[in-house]
């Protein structure tokens, strides 16, 4: 996957949310870890939100690795009113994260994916390649990007076109059985139906051993 390590210059508030570094990145890709920064029910609701600001999205790009950390922080000031420009490309990715959803979604089910969401991380990814520019990453080339406010979203349309790209990868594409997420599936067998262990299939285990125990009991 694309690695763009890039500093964050301007400092943001912080999120007051949660914590986001404990977001389990369960995806195998950076395209599906940032698609499941929104999680629910597989069937919905999708009401498990992770990014509510671009404080939120650039803590979420430095957890992922793209970002680098930022720089010890400066003494407290008070808040800013929110940044146009930030806001923007907040929700620039907001709308790649929902596309990139809804292409993989139906590519796990087997379905063909909707022209619409296609076409949304096919503008993203001109966009990222009108930004980049060719590096040396140690023994080959990677791809490096402008230094402006839309880098994580820029990174993930890289990532998502590289995915969609590659039979392989995307012959292991699956959805969890219990949530909204996805994730590459790299067991020897092929049989995850998690997205993981701790997140959805210790309690799925757990649901089916008292069903089938109150079965027995019945």
């Amino acid at each position: 996957m694309p690695r763009l390590l890039i500093p964050l210059n301007s400092l943001l508030v912080e999120s007051p949310g949660r914590d986001i570094a404990t977001l389990d990145r369960c995806g195998g890709d950076l395209a599906l870890d940032f698609a499941n920064t929104l999680g629910g029910r597989r069937e919905g609701p999708w009401d498990d939100e992770w990014l509510h600001d671009y404080a939120d999205l650039a803590a979420w790009a430095r957890h992922a690795g793209i970002l680098d950390a930022p720089a010890p922080p400066a003494p407290p000031a008070p808040p800013a009113p929110p940044d146009r420009a930030a806001t923007a490309a907040f929700r620039r990715a907001i709308a790649l994260r929902e596309h990139i959803h809804a292409v993989m979604a139906a590519l796990a089910r087997g379905d063909d994916p909707p022209d619409a969401d296609l076409a949304g991380i096919a503008v993203a990814h001109r966009d990222a390649l009108a930004h980049a520019h060719l590096v040396p990453r140690g023994g080959s080339l990677d791809w490096a990007v402008d230094d402006d406010l839309a880098r994580p979203l820029r990174a993930v349309a890289l990532a998502a076109v590289d995915l969609l790209r590659s039979e392989e990868r995307l012959a292991r594409l699956k959805q969890c059985a219990n949530c909204r997420w996805l994730f590459l599936d790299t067991s020897k067998n092929a049989s995850r139906r998690w997205c993981s262990m701790a997140h959805c299939g210790t309690g799925a285990k757990v649901a089916a051993t008292r069903k089938r125990r109150q079965a027995a009991r019945r």
